[in-house]
C-alpha cells in the first residue's frame, strides 16, 4: 500500500505551536471510511499536547502509521492511537490488532519473561521506512513493539527542547 498524497499536506509549511491532538484528528477523519469498510474499531485517548511542528510532516508520519496499520486488517480489527505528554517528551502511539477478529485473539497463559515485549529492529513497510525517515529528518525517533495480546504497537517519540531557547521557542521543534 503506497501513502496516499492527497492526504498528506505539501512539504513546504513552517513550524508553529499547534494542538497534536487536533492535527492526529484530521488525518484520522480522513481514514474513517476505510476503516469502516475493514471492520476497523478506532479508540483514542488523546492528552492535550501543544508543541512547535511542521503540519506536512506531523501529518505525514500518522498517515503511515495509519496506512502500515490498516493495510493487513482484511477481516476486522482494532486500531488504538494514544497521545502522551510528557515533560522532556511527547509521545504518539499507534498500536493495531494485525487484522485479527476481535472475538478470536486468544490469551494464553505465559512466564512473565515471555510476556515482555519485544522490540522490532527494522521497519517492514514503505510506510514505515517513510515515517522513520521522517522522524529521523527531525531529531524524533520510532519504535517498534510486539505486543502480548497480539499486533504491533508503534510509538513516535518527538523530545522536548528547552535549553538555550527563547520564550516563543519552547515546544519541540519537529
Amino acid at each position: 500500500m503506497e501513502l496516499n498524497p492527497s492526504r498528506v499536506m505539501p512539504e513546504g509549511d513552517k513550524a508553529y505551536a499547534q494542538n497534536i491532538g487536533q492535527l492526529i484528528q484530521d488525518v484520522l477523519e480522513s481514514y474513517r471510511p476505510e476503516m469502516t469498510n475493514k471492520n476497523v474499531l478506532l479508540e483514542t485517548d488523546f492528552d492535550l499536547v501543544e508543541a512547535c511542528v511542521a503540519t506536512s510532516k506531523i501529518k505525514s508520519i500518522v498517515s503511515s502509521l495509519i496506512e502500515n496499520a490498516l493495510e493487513p486488517m482484511t477481516h476486522g480489527g482494532e486500531i488504538s492511537v494514544t497521545l502522551i505528554d510528557g515533560k522532556y517528551q511527547w509521545e504518539l502511539e499507534v498500536a493495531d490488532s494485525l487484522g485479527m477478529p476481535l472475538g478470536n485473539v486468544e490469551t494464553t497463559a505465559h512466564h512473565a519473561d515471555q510476556m515482555l515485549p519485544l522490540i522490532i529492529p527494522f521497519p517492514a513497510s514503505k510506510q514505515l521506512r517513510d515515517a522513520h525517515r521522517t522522524a529521523i529528518s527531525q531529531g524524533a525517533q520510532i519504535d517498534t513493539w510486539n505486543c502480548p495480546q497480539g499486533g504491533t504497537a508503534h510509538v513516535l517519540t518527538v523530545p522536548r527542547r528547552y535549553k538555550n531557547q527563547t520564550p516563543e521557542n519552547r515546544f519541540s521543534k519537529f
